[in-house]
């Protein structure tokens, strides 16, 4: 009952509206179809949102993914200190993301921590979050950060989940390490990585908090994304029909990504 009261009402709501020109400020719903979807795909600004999105997603998991399985393959090893790193890592994961968002602001100042370091390796000031080109980027490096330490440890789970009589038989083959990377590791950890850019795709493309406190979707747009721009049509421009047939286009989107991704990456290894 609660699943039907607090996520499937609201979500045919919002599709129903999706076909009407509602306003906020007007109590009128006058119904024009099919109209709000051609708009967002004629709308300039809907289109850099759409692929400041995709841009930031790609970067966002292709940078987590390989940063999560190379600190889950470096702390998988019998190293000194080993808990206390992976709780380091981890500890971004369990912090308020408006917390994160507001002290990497700072830090992207000019005045900030990073320029401070760039300087004493002679590097000059960069704008960071004030730069068109850099900006996005930038919102990029503070996700993986934020988010590298959870998929890290679904990566080291399974790692731990591989029998090690595989790699002992392959040593005793003749495999090196970069050939049981290749051969064992990989292959099994598949489902794990399935698991990873699915959930990080989804993330990636919800992506909202960073850019309303570090960037406003500025400087020039380089940084709107779609989940900004809803926000912004609705409850700045008070537009909730046309905001709600871009959720929808949204919600196909990653619908469409995560299919193909479970398709592409699908796996029949079992060990």
């Amino acid at each position: 009952m609660g699943i039907l009261l607090f996520s499937l009402l609201p979500i045919l709501q919002a599709l129903r509206i999706s076909f009407f020109e509602y306003g906020l400020l007007s109590p009128e719903q006058t119904f024009i179809g099919a109209d709000n979807y051609a708009r967002a795909f004629a709308d300039p600004v809907f289109r850099i949102a759409l692929h400041n999105t995709i841009l930031f997603s790609a970067l966002l998991v292709v940078g987590q993914t390989l940063l999560a399985l190379l600190l889950a393959l470096l702390l998988k090893q019998e190293i000194r200190g080993r808990a206390f790193f992976r709780s380091a890592f981890f500890l971004p994961v369990v912090t308020s993301l408006v917390v994160i968002s507001t002290v990497w602001k700072l830090m992207y100042n000019s005045q900030g921590f990073i320029n401070g370091v760039l300087g004493t390796l002679g590097v000059g000031a960069q704008p960071f979050l004030a730069s068109s080109t850099q900006a996005l980027p930038s919102l990029v490096l503070m996700s993986v950060w934020k988010e590298v330490g959870f998929y890290m440890l679904i990566f080291l789970a399974g790692l731990q989940a591989i029998p090690g009589e595989l790699y002992e038989s392959a040593s005793i083959d003749g495999a090196n390490r970069w050939t049981s990377f290749w051969r064992i590791t990989l292959p099994l950890l598949r489902r794990a990585t399935v698991f990873v850019m699915v959930v990080g795709t989804i993330s990636a493309f919800k992506v909202f908090t960073p850019v309303y406190l570090m960037t406003d979707g500025g400087p020039a747009d380089s940084t709107m994304v779609i989940v900004f721009y809803i926000f912004r049509v609705a409850f700045r421009y008070f537009e909730m029909g046309f905001a709600s047939a871009m959720s929808f286009i949204l919600m196909g989107i990653v619908i469409v990504l995560t299919l193909l991704q479970f398709r592409l990456l699908r796996t029949t290894v079992e060990y």
